[in-house]
C-alpha cells in the first residue's frame, strides 16, 4: 500500500509538472525564436531604407548613405555573427562585395517587393542560420535592390536548451523531494495501520490482552478505530476469561466429589456379598471413572484454548523419543509394543512449548485403547519439504470414513469410556501452532492419525 501511495503522489506531481512546464517551455522557446526573428528583420529593413536612399539620391546624399550603410552593415554582422548582403535591381553585389545565390528564390521574391524568412540547417554561413530578404523601397515605391541578413541559429538554440535543461533539472528535483516527502507522509499515514496489523496479528495468536497506544495512532480516525478494537479485544478477553475460568473451576471443582464418590463405592463393592449388587456398583465405578476422565479433559480443553506463551524452538525426534519413553509402561500394561521411528534429518520446528507434547499423549492414548493385545503402536517421523509429518499408527479396527468425518466434534467418541474430547484437544493445539491433523486408514487394518507442521525452522538452532 506504501508503494501504491508514493507512485500515486509521484503520478499526480509528474502530471502537474507537465502541465505547467510543458507549455511555459515551449512559449519561451517560441518567444526566443521570434525575438532573433524580429531583430533580423528590423536590422535588414534599417539596412533596406540606406540601400535605397544610396541609389536614388544626389550624389552628396548618396556618398553619406553609402558610408552609414558600410557601417552599419558591419555592426549588424558584429553584433550578430551573421552576414549582411546587398543586390541590386541588375543582381549585382551592392557596396563591391560579392553575393552567395544572388539568383535564389529569395532575391527574386525580394525584387518582386515581398519580405521572406527563412530557417535553413545549411545558411551561407555554413551552418544552421535564419534567413531574412527584404527589398530595398524607395519613397515612391519604386524597388531598388534588395537585402539579405543572416544570423546564426546556434545562440538561440544555445539558449532554448539552457531553458529545458533548467526546467528538467528543476522537475528532477521537485520529483525527488516529492518522492522523500510522499514516503514520509506514507509511512506517517500508514503507520498506525500496521500497528492495527501487529495487535491483529497478535489477537489471532491468542493473545487478547493485547491494546494499541492511541498516542501512536496519529489522525483522530485512526484513533477512534484503535479505541474500537481495543474494546473489542477487551471484551474478548473478558468473555474467554469468564469462559475459561467457568470451565477450569467446574473441572477442578468437581474432581473432588468424584473422587468422593468413587472412593465410597469402592467401599461399598467391598461390603456387598450379592453377585447382582457388586456388578451395579461396578457399573458406577465405570461410570465415575468415564466422568473423571471426561473433566480431566474438560480442563485440558479450557487451557488449550488458553493465552500461551511465545513460541519456542522445538526439536521434534526429541519429543517424540521422550513421549515414547513416557508411555511404554502404559503400553506394557495394556500388551501393546510402542515403536518410534525418527527420521534421519533432525527437525525443528517453532510451536508453543507444551502443546506437541499433549497433542501426542491424546493420539497415542486413543492408539492404545484401540490396539489389540500383543499389537504394535508406531510412531513415526518423516521430513517433507513443506514441514514435518508425524504419524501415530495402530491396527486395531479402525473407522469408517463417515466416523472419521466426525472424529474430531466435541463429546463424540466410538471408545467404550473415552470422553470424545482427545482428538477435538489435540486439533485444537496442533492448529494454534499453524498446523493440521488428519485420520486415515492404516493399510492392512487400523486407524493413523497424521499431524502436520509447517512452521519450520530455517535459522540457526543451538544444541
Amino acid at each position: 500500500m506504501r508503494r501504491r501511495l508514493v507512485t500515486s503522489y509521484l503520478v499526480i506531481v509528474t502530471i502537474a509538472l507537465i502541465a505547467f512546464t510543458l507549455p511555459v517551455g515551449l512559449n519561451l522557446s517560441q518567444l526566443l525564436r521570434d525575438g532573433q526573428r524580429e531583430v533580423a528583420l528590423r536590422e535588414a529593413r534599417t539596412i533596406a531604407v540606406l540601400l535605397a536612399t544610396a541609389t536614388e539620391a544626389d550624389e552628396a546624399t548618396a556618398r553619406g548613405a553609402r558610408l552609414a550603410l558600410v557601417q552599419l552593415r558591419d555592426e549588424v554582422e558584429d553584433q550578430t555573427a551573421g552576414r549582411v548582403e546587398l543586390i541590386g535591381t541588375d543582381r549585382e553585389p551592392a557596396l563591391g562585395r560579392a553575393v552567395v545565390g544572388a539568383q535564389d528564390v529569395d532575391f527574386d521574391a525580394a525584387l518582386a517587393g515581398e519580405e521572406s524568412v527563412r530557417s535553413l540547417d545549411e545558411s551561407v554561413l555554413g551552418e544552421k542560420g535564419l534567413q531574412v530578404t527584404v527589398p530595398a523601397t524607395t519613397d515612391e515605391g519604386r524597388v531598388d535592390g534588395a537585402v539579405r541578413v543572416t544570423v546564426p541559429s546556434a545562440p538561440v538554440d544555445a539558449q532554448v536548451q539552457s531553458i529545458w535543461l533548467f526546467r528538467l533539472g528543476v522537475g528532477s528535483i521537485v520529483l525527488v523531494l516529492s518522492v522523500i516527502v510522499s514516503a514520509v507522509v506514507a509511512t506517517s499515514i500508514l503507520r498506525p495501520l500496521r500497528l492495527l496489523d501487529a495487535m491483529a496479528g497478535r489477537i489471532s495468536d491468542g493473545d487478547v490482552k493485547v491494546r494499541a497506544n492511541l498516542d501512536e495512532m496519529g489522525p483522530p480516525e485512526m484513533r477512534r478505530l484503535a479505541d474500537t478494537l481495543n474494546e473489542a479485544a477487551r471484551r474478548i478477553d473478558v468473555l474467554l476469561s469468564a469462559q475459561q475460568a467457568f470451565t477450569a473451576d467446574a473441572s477442578h471443582q468437581l474432581r473432588t466429589p468424584l473422587t468422593a464418590l468413587r472412593l465410597g463405592l469402592e467401599n461399598l463393592h467391598d461390603r456387598l456379598h450379592d453377585p447382582d449388587d457388586k456388578a451395579a456398583v461396578d457399573r458406577a465405578l465405570r461410570e465415575s471413572g468415564r466422568l473423571s476422565r471426561l473433566v480431566s479433559d474438560l480442563l485440558a480443553l479450557a487451557r488449550s484454548q488458553a493465552p500461551s506463551g511465545a513460541p519456542a524452538a522445538i526439536d521434534v525426534g526429541a519429543v517424540l523419543g521422550e513421549r515414547g519413553r513416557f508411555w511404554a509402561e502404559s503400553a506394557e500394561d495394556a500388551g501393546v509394543r510402542i515403536v518410534v521411528e525418527m527420521a534421519s534429518a533432525e527437525r525443528h520446528v517453532r510451536a508453543t512449548t507444551g502443546h506437541l507434547e499433549q497433542a501426542l499423549d491424546n493420539l497415542i492414548d486413543n492408539a492404545l485403547r484401540a490396539s489389540p493385545a500383543g499389537g504394535i503402536v508406531t510412531i513415526r517421523e518423516s521430513t517433507l519439504s513443506s514441514g514435518a509429518l508425524i504419524e501415530v499408527i495402530d491396527h486395531g479396527p479402525g473407522m469408517s470414513a463417515e466416523d472419521r468425518a466426525r472424529a474430531f466434534d466435541r463429546f463424540w467418541s466410538t471408545t467404550v469410556g473415552g470422553s470424545g474430547l482427545g482428538l477435538a484437544i489435540a486439533r485444537e493445539l496442533v492448529e494454534h501452532d499453524g498446523g493440521a491433523i488428519t485420520l486415515v486408514d492404516t493399510p492392512g487394518g487400523g486407524l493413523t492419525a497424521r499431524l502436520l507442521l509447517t512452521r519450520i525452522l530455517t535459522e540457526h538452532v543451538p544444541g
